[in-house]
């Protein structure tokens, strides 16, 4: 049975074809941003079963999807790839101590999770049902023993929508960050941060109450 859940996806748009000799390139980087820009809006933070025209929603059918309707005029030719930026598994490394941000050596894991914010603006995007690959950070005493106690956070959070789970009913990731707290505090000794990234540009990070 299909489960509601997210991911941060990756498009690459490969424009091929002569060189203009009087600017010396094949196409404007920013005419190709300009071009996919109205398609990016119909994707972004967007339950993609309800994007018009989607109706495969695997990574060959919003392949497809933006193929059909990326236009290219003259002799240019386009090619489009596309990929989740998380890894889909529980696979845990560790993160050397960053003295910069205070942070103690680590544990990184990811998980892909669908959520909407239900406190925001009516008209914010997060107010959407939506997905991101979320990147989680865990530093403890002993982070080489907290395999066992990730792996069921693992467990419970990825493949799922956020909301659905108790005590997540607003699942920013701040919220998402306390969550992992409480349920590691009580069996890991010297539990020190949990950072949780939804996106490569945003993070919090928890230190406990």
């Amino acid at each position: 049975m299909p489960v509601l859940h997210g991911h941060s996806y990756r498009i690459e748009i490969e424009v091929s074809g002569p060189c203009d000799p009087h600017f010396g390139w094949v196409m404007d980087y920013g005419d190709i941003s300009r071009q996919f820009d109205p398609l990016y809006r119909m994707l972004e933070h967007q339950l993609l079963e309800e994007v018009e025209g989607l109706h495969d929603t695997s990574l060959a059918g919003i392949r497809a999807w933006v193929l059909q309707r990326f236009r290219l005029d003259g002799a240019l030719r386009c090619d489009i790839r596309v990929s989740v930026v998380g890894r889909c598994a529980y696979l845990p490394e560790p993160v050397a101590a960053d003295q910069a941000y205070g942070l103690p050596p680590r544990i990184r894991f990811g998980f892909e999770a669908a959520h909407s914010l239900p406190n925001v603006p009516e008209m914010h995007k997060c107010r959407r049902m939506h997905g991101h690959s979320f990147t989680v950070e865990v530093g403890a005493k002993d982070v080489m023993r907290l395999g066992e106690q990730l792996a069921e956070v693992h467990h419970a959070l990825d493949h799922t929508c956020l909301n659905e789970i108790e005590g997540l009913s607003n699942p920013t990731s701040e919220n998402v960050a306390g969550w992992i707290w409480n349920r590691l505090a009580p069996k890991t000794p010297g539990l020190s941060v949990v950072a949780v990234a939804e996106t490569c540009t945003a993070r919090c990070m928890y230190r406990g109450k």
